[in-house]
């Protein structure tokens, strides 16, 4: 904030309820919503041993992406629970009260630029893990930024001429 000298108008994390709450007192202007990949993703560890999952999962999915009203979207998850008798999933129970902050019917009429998840902060996570820490200076982050690069080239350029060396066997019937 002091960078931008402004709050962000919005901002999408995972359901960490420590950051819910500094967002909520820091950023009180500021929309926060949760990554929706995080939450889909754990739907087969959570619910993956119903017999039914696989039933389950599609009609989850669906309630979730396709719901075009709030009250759709409701009234098929409240069918959805009955359907499958999963009224004392405390996980479900816990998403539905949160469904403002993670389901897309409830940002409608929001500008998010298509963005719905972390997917594309948790690559660059991947990318610069072994590099960067929090106490990473500016100086320090340029640095490692070029070597973070350097090295994938260098693996690219090896790649590249592990492949023009390769023999590629035929198959011949």
């Amino acid at each position: 904030m002091k960078c931008m000298r402004t709050a962000p108008q919005g901002i999408i994390t995972d359901q960490c309820r420590s950051m819910f709450g500094a967002i909520r007192k820091v950023l009180c202007n500021t929309r926060h919503h949760w990554c929706i990949w995080h939450i889909t993703k754990k739907i087969l560890y959570k619910l993956g041993g119903y017999a039914r999952f696989s039933e389950l999962n599609a009609e989850l999915k669906h309630i979730i992406w396709n719901s075009r009203l709030v009250e759709a979207f409701e009234d098929g998850w409240a069918e959805f629970i009955d359907e499958f008798n999963l009224h004392h999933n405390t996980w479900l129970s816990d998403l539905f009260e949160d469904r403002r902050m993670w389901v897309p019917i409830f940002f409608k009429g929001q500008f998010w630029a298509a963005m719905r998840s972390m997917q594309r902060s948790e690559s660059m996570h991947a990318l610069f893990g072994g590099y960067l820490h929090c106490k990473t200076s500016l100086v320090q982050f340029i640095h490692e930024f070029d070597n973070v690069f350097r090295n994938k080239e260098q693996k690219e350029l090896e790649d590249d001429a592990a492949d023009s060396r390769g023999v590629i066997p035929c198959a011949i019937s």
